[in-house]
């Protein structure tokens, strides 16, 4: 009980109010169990760093009548949690996980260049205006991370907001088709109030989700007047010949011409070029 009173951490217990000094003489040995159970927190720098069983808490107590032991998140992260607060608002979430906090306005403008810049100015005016946008160019250029910062700006306003990334949205709708499940999620992702389409082009095509899920899905959308971005590898013509001919090598360039017909009508188009940022 000598060396409870002298801990540090039993003192903080008491000036908090968790616990009284009554404690101490009545639960000697419960505290010293918490006490090293809380010892990896000590000293800790960061989440990176956690050894607890459970990363970012803690086993708290309390005293309300009786000695209670709890899960407590720690300084850190509730610092993380306060960050992605926003991502309750996400419907789909495909976001990558190093894009869950970014936002358009924390780019620095100074570090990059004037072909980004423009890009960059071009997604803020569409983002700030309910616009949508088709933005393109070479791999790693940045075209999602423009778009998941304006999809977390969108969040962060309590908008419901979705984030796909196209060809594991096909894979996972054609997975449905026995269940007609993929008929719901088809209808989250068609009234949604901003979506944002990822790495549209690279998907396997067919004509089933050409037809059966990206042409109701842009139609409805496009009559709701909702925002919806696209990131894409493919310009607008490479983007033709993609839905022009099926896997199986089917063709039919009028309904590639009515998703083009579609895009080009809701979006300003916008290309990113630049190196590879992820080298």
């Amino acid at each position: 009980m000598k060396k409870l009173k002298g801990n540090l951490q039993i003192r903080s217990l008491l000036e908090r109010g968790d616990i009284d000094a009554s404690c101490i003489e009545r639960y000697p040995w419960k505290l010293n169990e918490w006490l090293k159970g809380f010892e990896p927190c000590i000293g800790c720098r960061g989440l990176s760093f956690c050894r607890q069983k459970t990363k970012g808490y803690f086993s708290a107590v309390r005293y309300d009548g009786m000695m209670q032991k709890y899960e407590q998140a720690c300084k850190f992260m509730r610092v993380k949690e306060a960050s992605e607060a926003h991502m309750k608002q996400y419907t789909a979430d495909d976001l990558p996980k190093n894009m869950r906090t970014v936002s358009l306005a924390d780019i620095d403008i100074t570090k990059e260049s004037s072909e980004y810049v423009k890009a960059l100015t071009a997604a803020m005016k569409c983002s700030e205006n309910d616009q949508s946008i088709y933005l393109y160019g070479n791999m790693g250029t940045g075209k999602t991370y423009l778009a998941a910062g304006a999809c977390n700006d969108h969040a962060r306003r309590k908008e419901r907001v979705a984030f796909i990334h196209y060809p594991s949205f096909c894979m996972k709708m054609a997975g449905m088709v026995a269940s007609n499940e993929y008929k719901q999620e088809l209808e989250r992702m068609k009234y949604v109030k901003f979506l944002v389409i990822d790495d549209i082009g690279a998907e396997n095509m067919t004509e089933w989700n050409r037809d059966s899920i990206l042409l109701p899905l842009l139609n409805a959308r496009y009559d709701e007047g909702l925002p919806t971005w696209f990131t894409s590898n493919c310009d607008l013509v490479s983007l033709k010949i993609h839905f022009t001919f099926t896997a199986k090598g089917a063709e039919d360039e009028l309904k590639a011409e009515r998703i083009l017909e579609r895009i080009q009508t809701m979006c300003a188009i916008q290309t990113l070029t630049g190196e590879d940022r992820r080298k």
